[in-house]
């Protein structure tokens, strides 16, 4: 990990003091954590409104003040705009929600309140008058259109070009930034000094195989020795359909072995991407918050060819393997309270690491 770091940072001198921001949506703080060590760029003051993840953020950003609440609230609000004044923070992350803009959520709403997060967000940066400000969410948010009219994406940019910010947008994959998943994310940079241009992709490519290939293979239920490599149980009938599926298929396609439910009937399941295998040599698909589910978006691992046509590894990928494939370390430290849930549910919300990193980068 520390060789792409390097490669994304390049001949970077690290300041000596450390230049403060505030995050909002923080969720469990992945994004951020390669950015102290390497930039000196340290979240002094961040928001989350889940309880479990607003403590995850505190236990590995022991130095960053969490205010656990929503930013609907006026007090949480006037507590967020005190803080970062006080801790001399002068810049902004903000990664919304995307559920109400995601086309993997088939109930979205683009209207609902979620989808409205943007306005007390820039209420925020009116607020505060930071240097700079970097927004985050899905591709879907710089085309999705409110039932008032307004573009979200167009509509942050031309306010934040009112206050005068000089902004860059657009669609970033983390697989340009050495990170073995393609997860393509919309990205706004804001400036008020000068632009601050998007970070040039690398040729690189990490495919799924460099990433967790060297892992001992799992079957469900199973364990290794390696911390966070366990891999979770499906039932008994559909993992006999995924050993019949092979690499890279959907048992959709399969003639014999077609998806079933946890009793055994056939699955009314429609989407080709469910009791689907990952490919071994290109990035992983994106992963979501549903990444233990059969029917979930291509999730079952990529697998190896066994005697009989039958493919091993018919499971979901393990913690350890979220991990590798999202850009961490394998020491990576995560909480030992948090549950399979959230771990999961937190990869699969999360602005990939690298990719934030050569974002930041690019503001010096």
């Amino acid at each position: 990990m520390k060789k792409f770091i390097n490669q994304i940072i390049g001949d970077f001198k690290k300041p000596k003091e450390p230049i403060y921001y505030t995050s909002l949506f923080q969720s469990c703080g992945i994004g951020e954590y390669y950015l102290k060590e390497n930039l000196n760029l340290v979240g002094a003051v961040s928001n989350e409104k889940l309880p479990k993840r607003a403590q995850w953020a505190k236990e590995i950003y022991p130095e960053c003040e969490v205010v656990c609440g929503d930013i609907w609230d006026k007090a949480i609000f006037e507590k967020l705009v005190r803080l970062h004044k006080e801790k001399g923070c002068t810049g902004v992350m903000a990664s919304c929600p995307c559920e109400s803009y995601s086309l993997a959520n088939t109930k979205r709403n683009p209207s609902d309140k979620r989808g409205h997060l943007f306005e007390p967000t820039l209420k925020f940066i009116r607020c505060i008058e930071p240097e700079w400000v970097m927004f985050e969410n899905v591709p879907q948010m710089l085309t999705v259109k409110l039932d008032d009219g307004r573009v979200v994406g167009k509509y942050i940019a031309e306010q934040l070009e009112k206050m005068g910010y000089i902004v860059r947008y657009g669609v970033q994959n983390a697989a340009n930034f050495f990170t073995a998943q393609n997860r393509r994310r919309a990205v706004i940079l804001a400036r008020n000094a000068k632009a601050w241009e998007f970070p040039k992709p690398f040729d690189e490519v990490i495919t799924l195989r460099d990433a967790i290939g060297d892992l001992p293979s799992l079957e469900c239920g199973q364990r290794s020795h390696l911390k966070y490599h366990v891999a979770p149980m499906w039932a008994l009938p559909q993992i006999e359909v995924m050993k019949h599926t092979p690499t890279g298929c959907s048992a959709h396609d399969n003639l014999v072995w077609k998806p079933v439910n946890v009793d055994g009937s056939p699955s009314k399941a429609r989407f080709h991407c469910s009791f689907q295998r990952k490919t071994w040599d290109e990035p992983c698909n994106t992963i979501l918050c549903n990444s233990k589910s059969i029917s979930g978006f291509r999730t079952c691992h990529p697998g190896r060819p066994l005697e009989g046509f039958r493919w091993s590894d018919s499971r979901p990928l393990t913690v350890l393997e979220l991990l590798r494939v999202t850009g961490l370390p394998d020491d990576y430290p995560i909480p030992e309270w948090a549950s399979d849930k959230l771990i999961r549910d937190a990869t699969g919300e999360c602005f990939a690491p690298l990719n934030v990193l050569a974002n930041l980068r690019e503001l010096f």
